[in-house]
């Protein structure tokens, strides 16, 4: 649905006070003025989603669950990222990237990588401004511009339209609370390139069998790669961790389909910086090492961090939000990593302690992310190893204690800070 096509019609926007609800009413009032716009949110109370039969469009932001949206009547269902879509000049080349890990660092790769080259590009979705946003910016640039989308789940789940160049990192059980089951959870995440035709492409994390069969609901071009695609070392760029090889390797695979020659992919992937709470060094503070991985929200994104500083992590601060995960595989690593102090937070944290069986580390339990530096501060003083590290990575969401998982990791930072 364009959203010049919402003129005159009566638009109810769900979650209107979030980051993307804030965008669309911006772009309505702009592209769609005589629009008869209803503004919904739970910050008005718990009836804010009633009657929404009333309505001839919804629109939904992505953190209200699907199960919440009843009683639509013939009101069509969307979301921003399907009017954007919908709405730019269908000659625009979309790189859409999604995947239950990777997909922030491979987007802003192939971000990185497009820039350059000299190609005029702009990185929109979950990771950057609401793509609605950049509608009224976007409509006066040329056909030769690239969007790079990274998209979640809960964007997808609206989307009837696939991105040109779809990218799927992986797939692993992620959001089921919202989802409600997992053959939802993929059903969401295949809408990447369920609507692509026989000129489009998608490129696929070969070793994720739930990757592929996300690729494989495409019409068109399937392309897998490896982390030995990747065209440079890690220690020869600011990321940490082996796993960001595939994530290198993604972003290397679509840049060439794209035209842009190998050296100018490795100079993008060299001076690439990372992302904010992704593994980010802190830097040393009374002796310690502090890393910032506040991004990782489910176990197997702490487990990668984990392999990826192995063996110089001493202590770890686990927990957060409980959304049922699986922490049994959480469990087995930490036994084999070194780890020798776990400090627990949040709602998941006596799960999280459930599944740690290794006698040898010792379990703390703190009520805030003061208290959790604070011990970690206290343990490693006395540890004998030569500048140790200590990971914020809390394999749980931050909901709860915190807004986001930004801000959770930028209190990390501050109170190590004040701790110093």
């Amino acid at each position: 649905m364009n959203i010049r096509d919402l003129n005159g019609k009566s638009v109810a926007i769900l979650g209107a006070h979030g980051r993307e609800g804030v965008a669309m009413q911006k772009a309505l009032k702009q592209f769609a003025p005589d629009a008869k716009i209803s503004l919904r949110d739970m910050q008005d109370g718990d009836g804010y989603l009633d009657n929404l039969d009333q309505f001839d469009v919804l629109i939904k932001a992505p953190g209200i669950p699907p199960h919440l949206i009843t009683n639509t009547g013939d009101a069509h269902v969307t979301n921003s990222t399907q009017i954007f879509l919908d709405s730019i000049d269908p000659q625009t080349t979309v790189i859409g990237v999604t995947g239950s890990k990777g997909k922030s660092t491979t987007a802003s790769l192939i971000y990185a990588i497009l820039k350059e080259a000299g190609k005029e590009a702009i990185l929109l979705g979950n990771i950057g401004k609401p793509a609605i946003s950049y509608l009224s910016q976007h409509s006066a640039l040329s056909t030769q511009h690239f969007v790079v989308l990274e998209l979640s789940s809960y964007q997808l789940m609206q989307v009837t339209s696939s991105p040109h160049i779809a990218v799927v990192t992986s797939f692993f059980p992620e959001h089921l609370d919202y989802h409600g089951s997992l053959e939802n959870y993929k059903e969401a995440k295949k809408h990447v390139t369920k609507f692509q035709s026989s000129d489009d492409i998608v490129f696929y994390y070969k070793e994720s069998d739930g990757a592929k069969e996300i690729a494989n609901e495409s019409a068109g071009s399937k392309v897998s790669y490896t982390e030995e695609d990747s065209l440079i070392a890690i220690i020869d760029t600011n990321l940490v961790g082996a796993h960001n090889l595939f994530n290198i390797a993604g972003s290397a695979a679509v840049a060439r389909h794209l035209g842009i020659d190998d050296k100018t992919i490795v100079e993008a992937v060299r001076k690439f910086e990372g992302l904010p709470h992704r593994l980010k060094n802190l830097g040393k503070h009374h002796d310690i090492i502090w890393i910032d991985d506040a991004i990782s929200t489910t176990p197997e994104s702490t487990i990668a961090a984990i392999h990826s500083l192995t063996p110089n992590i001493k202590t770890i601060i686990l927990g957060g939000q409980d959304r049922g995960n699986d922490f049994a595989q959480l469990g087995e690593v930490l036994a084999a990593s070194g780890i020798e102090h776990v400090i627990l937070m949040g709602e998941s944290g006596p799960r999280i302690k459930e599944a740690i069986t290794a006698p040898e580390i010792i379990i703390h339990e703190a009520s805030s992310m003061e208290e959790a530096v604070s011990i970690a501060k206290t343990e490693l003083k006395i540890a004998s190893d030569s500048f140790p590290i200590a990971l914020l990575s809390p394999a749980s969401p931050s909901y709860g204690m915190f807004k986001d998982f930004e801000e959770k990791g930028d209190v990390f930072k501050k109170c190590i800070e004040n701790h110093a």
